[in-house]
């Protein structure tokens, strides 16, 4: 899967092949792992956290519904961005930053003119190398658990329940799924927001879309690497003057961006490999404003113009486009938005701010802006062939490292991703920072841990209070 999405199904096969699951240790895997279980290798505590399936029965156990979450896994920025394998430590970028006449970097070059018998005048050139931010270790651990309750259940009808389609089984196998999607927004937050000089994070475009790039051998700064970089300082966008000249600098940006990418030897940037990434709540101002500073009369925008049959009319062919989200036009081109509402949210009361990006992924054919992570398809396999012991999988494709930890007869799963984002022409990129904007409604996070997220009250589950009395007088 292209959008370092954790494959559900995948990460069951893997589990069920080891006997975990499913309580059985029939195969290689299944007694390897048996093999581990019931010893020490971990002192783990039991989590008091409620369990979906057993004896605690968070569910009614005559509805075997599917599982809803606030939440849509699937984040199209990601799929967008791409994720590759990569092992290498340091990865550089090499850039010819310029070639040109003797004594251009001192303005003292000459014209290249020359008479017959005169000498040719000589060229120079220049280089820089960047050393790109290394990958970061995101892990997530599935709570403790009674190996011996796994089979246990509330009634002998008691349901399967499916999340996204997949059948959940047994606890061990919800303790991996949660483990998975709790990493997974790990990755969905630090693609932002992570920086690499924090200790196992990985660098988000916080940072990696950003000025100062200096040379990895020299230190000496590099500015044809640098992205375009605006503080729109919480102005609103759409006030008449302040929409317009949003509008106008987008425009800008995307044009030179493009210039650039002409100049280059790797060729244009095809139709959906640069788009706009913001929140949601900012793409709906973005167009509104986009839309009066395409066919409302005179420079100001109020919602009297807007509300008219043309500017609505125009309004709907922005939405769609490549990606579903929308998109405006840059020279009779479309340029694709993405929401992407993972990022962090701020308010100038009453208004609401965000960042816009404008990101390239490709010049031509070469991939400039990807995910990577770790392979950990080898040391999967290195640990088995030397230890002899299947503890360590590999799931998706290599993506994630899985393992269980064991204390006796109390088990807890582990999920580990080593990502990176892969950046290699920064200049490629802009960001336009703190824009504010005016809406209806407070916008909304699928981030539980932000406070945008459509649920406040937030409890963890635990198991509904015993009341039942067995038949010796022993309460339960």
């Amino acid at each position: 899967m292209s959008g370092m999405m954790l494959d559900l199904e995948q990460l069951m096969r893997v589990a069920g092949v080891a006997g975990a699951l499913s309580g059985n240790a029939s195969g290689a895997g299944g007694r390897q792992l048996a093999a581990l279980m019931g010893q020490k290798e971990a002192s783990l505590t039991l989590s008091t956290l409620g369990t979906m399936y057993g004896c605690c029965g968070l569910f009614s156990p005559c509805d075997d519904a599917p599982l809803l979450t606030l939440t849509l896994e699937e984040e199209k920025f990601l799929a967008w961005l791409g994720w590759v394998a990569n092992n290498e430590c340091n990865q550089f970028v090499k850039l010819l930053q310029y070639v040109g006449p003797a004594g251009t970097s001192t303005g003292a070059e000459g014209t290249g003119a020359k008479a017959a018998c005169d000498d040719a005048a000589g060229v120079e050139f220049g280089t820089a190398e960047l050393l790109l931010p290394d990958k970061g270790r995101l892990a997530r651990s599935g709570p403790v658990r009674d190996l011996t309750n796994v089979g246990q259940k509330l009634c002998q009808s008691q349901p399967l329940y499916t999340k996204n389609g997949e059948l959940i089984t047994n606890e061990l196998m919800w303790s991996f799924t949660m483990a998975g999607i709790a990493v997974r927004q790990d990755i969905k937050r630090m693609v932002i927001t992570g920086n690499a000089s924090s200790a196992n994070q990985f660098s988000g475009l916080q940072t990696l879309v950003n000025t100062g790039y200096v040379d990895a051998r020299s230190a000496r700064r590099v500015t044809a690497m640098d992205s375009y970089v605006l503080n729109w300082a919480n102005n609103l966008m759409s006030t008449s003057y302040r929409g317009g000249v949003l509008v106008n600098h987008l425009i800008a940006i995307i044009r030179q961006i493009r210039a650039r990418a002409a100049w280059t030897s790797m060729g244009g940037i095809a139709m959906g490999d640069q788009v706009l990434m913001m929140p949601t709540f900012l793409r709906d101002s973005l167009l509104d404003v986009y839309t009066c500073w395409s066919v409302c009369p005179g420079a100001q925008y109020n919602e009297t113009n807007l509300n008219t049959y043309e500017a609505r009319a125009y309004r709907n062919t922005l939405n769609g486009g490549t990606y579903g989200d929308g998109q405006i036009y840059v020279d009779g081109t479309a340029v694709p938005i993405i929401c992407y509402d993972w990022t962090a949210l701020s308010q100038a009361a009453p208004y609401f701010i965000g960042d816009i990006y404008v990101l390239t992924r490709n010049l031509g054919s070469t991939p400039v802006l990807r995910g990577q992570y770790i392979d950990m398809n080898e040391p999967a396999a290195a640990f088995v062939a030397e230890a002899g012991i299947a503890h360590y999988r590999a799931t998706d494709s290599g993506r994630f490292l899985t393992y269980w930890k064991t204390d006796n007869e109390c088990v807890s799963t582990t999920v580990v991703v080593r990502p990176n984002i892969y950046l290699s022409a920064p200049w490629a990129q802009a960001r336009i920072q703190n824009v504010s904007c005016q809406t209806l409604l407070s916008p909304i996070s699928p981030d539980p841990t932000s406070s945008y997220y459509a649920e406040s009250v937030l409890n963890p589950a635990t198991c509904p209070e015993n009341y039942l009395v067995d038949s010796l007088g022993n309460v339960r």
